[in-house]
């Protein structure tokens, strides 16, 4: 039975990807409590445990990054699972506004992307969301492309020099 501060807004699914992110479904009268949040409390063991909140993206299928879960093996100990928040962290009613964009990808703004094919392609002026995924823009020869960045395509990510790794479909960057 949960802790009487708790409130029980919805359940983890399967692991998403590789970096450790976790699928959610939370109930439409909790989702911009949650958006929120920092702390979340999953049951595991038949206790509420405390999780410090890493990221959120998505906004129709929510896709949850908690810290210090780096890999989908270690995710998969955190699905199907009970999701909890503080009473005292829920929105009062003048306090609820419309659910930020939240873009995982948005710190990638600045960074290059590199192919392992073609090499460098360019620098990511912007992360925009799109349905299903996140996409990078790019200026490349007066003409603006968009690049998917997702985890299948995302050899590796150099934060000290900036730059993205990708293997891109043949094709997909014509230039």
């Amino acid at each position: 039975m949960p802790r009487e501060d708790l409130v029980f807004i919805g359940k983890t699914k399967k692991p998403h990807g590789i970096k450790g992110e976790l699928k959610l479904y939370v109930e439409d009268k909790f989702e911009e409590d949650f958006y929120h949040v920092n702390i979340i409390f999953l049951n595991v063991g038949g206790s509420e445990t405390p999780f410090f909140v890493e990221g959120i993206r998505g906004e129709a299928f929510p896709i949850l990054k908690l810290e210090d879960v780096d890999t989908r093996s270690r995710a998969l100990d955190f699905s199907h699972k009970e999701i909890y928040l503080r009473k005292a962290d829920l929105l009062k009613d003048e306090e609820k506004a419309p659910i930020p964009e939240i873009l995982f990808f948005k710190h990638l703004v600045g960074f290059e992307i590199e192919d392992e094919n073609i090499g460098a392609i360019g620098i990511i002026d912007e992360v925009i969301e799109m349905p299903q995924q996140e996409m990078a823009v790019l200026h490349i020869k007066n003409k603006e492309v968009l690049i998917p960045l997702s985890e299948g395509l995302i050899v590796e990510i150099l934060e000290k020099e900036k730059i993205v790794k990708m293997d891109l479909p043949e094709g997909l960057v014509e230039l």
